[in-house]
């Protein structure tokens, strides 16, 4: 007798924090989920899923899945009844509130999830109303975006679709082959048609390898390596004076300030040769159509905003902008806030103004003596900050606070969870309803649910629900279904085809030369243009040199994002353990040979790992590529244990990559 098996596919989207946004396709056969696949008609996902995804059944259906409310007892956990768990949540919430005021509870999240409903709605509803603290969740992007936004305006850029036409490709500060795969592969067909890729990054990573030429400049230095090469466009007479004059401003500003200094003086400071930068320089002025393409790891040090305004700047001199296929890309503002889950948040749903607390100084925050109301509670989702947040030893010092209430709303007992109060289950992307934007395309995805919730698990969304139940929340704001959330985010959005097909893009009218002729999303409509070096905070202060002489980077590893899937077998198994990249240069004084275990160290903190010696890092500034969980390094820290809570010029983001250490044998 042969058994019917019901078997259907569910359209979902991937909701991690990458600018890929995947359309992923789920096979559900009786209720349990037996594939994931990219969406073959995805014009940017084509039918496959990274290294990181691409088993995310693995992380489904993971025997460590956290099922069930967990409830701190004896220095332990225990399970207990969500009636239970929300009853000491609610509790704890509003004993705080009642005894310090609404702003000593500080929720805590970013973009674990990327989901336009599950991200923070009904979580923002619930604290809004508590009056609790505002987080700036400023940790990734917002320099950057703070740096182009402030040349462009918000704009849709350089459509990626239109990438496979440039010759020209100037990456900069950005590893998409590890980062961002499917991004890669419009690159890739770029190449394959002639272009030439140049890549600039202090680190040999997987794209710098593969690149035809590779730019090394010092961490922070990134303007001086851009002014360099507008100096150079400008002495070979290569600068578009006419596209200049017809849209841009502050034309005759840049060429006072480019006449400043020879490429040599740039050349100095930015430690990359001042023929190559001239060269490269005239390259990109000379090849058309040429795409400039800037990624996340260019902006962690205190002058990032200037920098990416000023390398944004470069484009606009060249003229690039007249090409299909060329200009400058960054994050595509104009469509990835076409549509903005901000008006679910509810702001009016505050008893009044509340203060602001920057998500990248949570260590000072939580141990600020000075701080008045002090934090007394502490809700966490869609974050690891015991992992991620700068100045690693005060985080974890404020998490192990006695006087501080932590929740955590997690998939896994991460760092973060292991310090909680109460942790609570929720689901995963295959288990609740979402809308997921992009910052790296045009597209939307629809997210359907293709299974029920695991175990007791439940969405984001249902969770802050039945909280504002029991913290006596009335308002009908809190009743309202995750299919009421979308139709609210989705009314007056042309969607398309959006829940049919699974994704649509979004078309402003951008076509394939966006600024061909101006209508940058500016007060004018005209381009700003920059050339401003504001030197990185710790990496050129000659005195902290002394003391600490190496600069050390952090980019992100090839199959961890950020700190999730560190956890997972397959990707654990393929990246065991935590490494520094150390130039042999570097290694040899120190008596450091590959495979030794060293202690990377500041005033600020240490953790140790093991070397390893070679030229992928730059003379003076060794890696460590971040994203293991403190339980894969000996001491339990990691390196945002020497990173510093500083915040850039503008934007109040975090520098990760303005930090100076010492290395030696541990």
């Amino acid at each position: 007798m042969m058994l019917h098996v019901a078997t259907r596919i569910v359209r979902g989207a991937c909701p991690h924090d990458c600018p890929d946004t995947c359309a992923m396709h789920t096979t559900v056969e009786d209720g349990r989920a037996t594939q994931v696949a990219g969406d073959p008609d995805h014009p940017i996902t084509v039918g496959f899923l990274c290294g990181k995804v691409s088993n995310y059944l693995d992380r489904v259906y993971s025997d460590e899945r956290i099922l069930h409310p967990l409830l701190r007892e004896d220095d332990g956990f225990r399970r207990a009844s969500w009636d239970e768990a929300l009853e000491r949540v609610a509790d704890q919430l509003l004993r705080a509130r009642e005894e310090f005021g609404g702003e000593s509870i500080l929720p805590y999240s970013y973009m674990g999830t990327q989901g336009l409903i599950q991200a923070n709605t009904m979580s923002a509803r619930v604290m809004n109303a508590l009056g609790a603290s505002a987080l700036e969740r400023t940790v990734c992007a917002t320099a950057g975006i703070t740096g182009v936004v402030a040349a462009h305006g918000v704009s849709p850029e350089v459509d990626p679709e239109e990438w496979p036409h440039a010759r020209y490709l100037l990456i900069w500060g950005w590893n998409p082959m590890s980062t961002a795969p499917h991004l890669w592969r419009k690159l890739l067909d770029a190449r394959k048609a002639g272009a030439r890729l140049v890549v600039v990054d202090p680190f040999r990573s997987r794209t710098a390898r593969i690149a035809d030429e590779h730019l090394r400049p010092l961490p922070g230095t990134d303007a001086a390596l851009a002014i360099g090469m507008m100096r150079a466009v400008f002495d070979a007479g290569l600068h578009d004076e006419d596209w200049c004059r017809a849209y841009t401003e502050g034309y005759d500003e840049l060429l006072s300030r480019l006449a400043e200094h020879e490429v040599e003086h740039w050349a100095e400071i930015c430690g990359v040769e001042s023929e190559t930068i001239a060269r490269v320089g005239r390259e990109f002025a000379e090849t058309r159509p040429a795409l400039v393409r800037l990624g996340v790891g260019a902006q962690r040090h205190m002058g990032a905003p200037s920098a990416y305004s000023t390398i944004a700047s470069l484009a606009c001199l060249t003229g690039a902008w007249r090409d299909r296929g060329g200009g400058c890309s960054y994050i595509p503002t104009a469509t990835a806030d076409a549509l903005s889950s901000r008006p679910l948040e509810r702001e009016d749903l505050r008893p009044g103004p509340v203060r602001s607390i920057n998500m990248s100084q949570l260590g000072q925050s939580l141990t600020d003596p000075q701080l008045v109301p002090p934090v007394k509670a502490l809700v966490c989702w869609s974050s690891n900050p015991a992992v991620i947040a700068p100045d690693q030893q005060r985080v974890l010092e404020g998490l192990r606070r006695d006087d501080l209430f932590t929740v955590v709303i997690e998939q896994f007992m991460t760092d973060t969870a292991a310090y909680a109060d109460v942790v609570l289950p929720t689901t995963t992307q295959l288990e609740h309803l979402d809308v997921v934007f992009s910052w790296g395309h045009h597209y939307m995805t629809w997210n359907e649910p293709a299974i029920e919730p695991l175990g007791e698990a439940k969405p984001n969304t249902e969770i802050f629900r039945v909280l504002a139940t029991r913290l006596g929340l009335d308002d009908p704001a809190f009743q309202e279904s995750d299919e009421q959330l979308v139709d609210r985010l989705l009314a007056g959005f042309d969607e398309d085809g959006l829940r049919e097909r699974g994704w649509t893009k979004i078309d402003l009218g951008q076509g394939p030369r966006p600024h061909a002729e101006g209508g940058f999303g500016t007060d004018t409509g005209r381009a700003v243009l920059h050339a401003d070096y504001l030197p990185p905070a710790e990496v050129t202060d000659e005195a902290r040199a002394e003391r600490f002489p190496l600069a050390l980077v952090t980019p992100k590893t090839h199959l961890f994002l950020n700190s999730t899937f560190a956890n997972q077998r397959r990707q654990h198994s393929a990246q065991p353990t935590p490494e520094l990249v150390l130039h042999p240069d570097d290694a040899a004084p120190r008596g450091i040979e590959d495979g030794a275990r060293v202690r990377v160290f500041n005033d600020r903190g240490d953790f140790l790992c093991l070397a390893r010696v070679s030229d992928d890092a730059r003379p003076g500034v060794p890696v460590a590529p971040m994203g293991w969980w403190n339980r894969d390094y000996t001491d339990g820290r990691s390196a945002q244990a020497t990173t510093s809570q500083a915040l850039t010029e503008a934007g109040n983001a975090p520098t990760f990559n303005d930090n100076r250490v010492e290395v030696e044998l541990a």
